[in-house]
């Protein structure tokens, strides 16, 4: 009998994405993320203060919270892990449309002239979290199809003539 060697793979590659994501964030913490007209922010700096942005409708940091909730439930919901990532990317984006940093002493805001790298590479790894939790989607919906396969092989078919007997009788 030959083994299927899909299913092992799908995971490895679902493995694989999540390191990938995890080296991504990290690099991006070091990058940096928005450029203005006196200094370029790194992402330490977001990572320790975006907690802040709901004060400011800016969500993007919760992004990274629902992320970690996608690698904890992706290989025992891995449906569930799937939409919860895709909320988070949407939710990763919507730090391409900040436009200023704001003061908590009443100044005014910084600008933010441009986006860097390090915001390029925190969305590449929501994506790479996205990419895993469908490969283990995929490799979920295999076994299903595999374990109803199995399931529909097991009935007995004489239960089904002897139906079908009495119906002509």
């Amino acid at each position: 009998m030959i083994k299927d060697i899909r299913l092992p793979i799908l995971k490895i590659g679902a493995i694989i994405l999540i390191g990938l994501g995890i080296f991504l964030f990290l690099v991006s913490l070091f990058e940096p993320v928005f450029i203005t007209e006196t200094h370029s922010i790194k992402g330490y700096w977001i990572l320790a203060m975006g907690w802040m942005g709901f004060a400011i409708f800016q969500f993007g940091w919760y992004a990274n919270l629902l992320s970690l909730l996608v690698i904890l439930l992706m290989f025992k919901h891995p449906f569930r892990a799937f939409f919860i990532a895709l909320f988070s990317l949407l939710v990763a984006t919507d730090s391409l449309l900040f436009d200023q940093i704001p003061f908590g002493n009443g100044k005014e805001n910084i600008a933010i002239i441009a986006n860097d790298i390090g915001l390029y590479l925190w969305i590449g790894a929501h994506c790479a979290i996205l990419y895993a939790a469908i490969l283990l989607l995929i490799r979920k919906k295999m076994i299903d199809y595999e374990m109803a396969a199995q399931r529909s092989k097991r009935q007995p078919i004489k239960r089904i003539e002897i139906i079908a007997y009495k119906e002509d009788a």
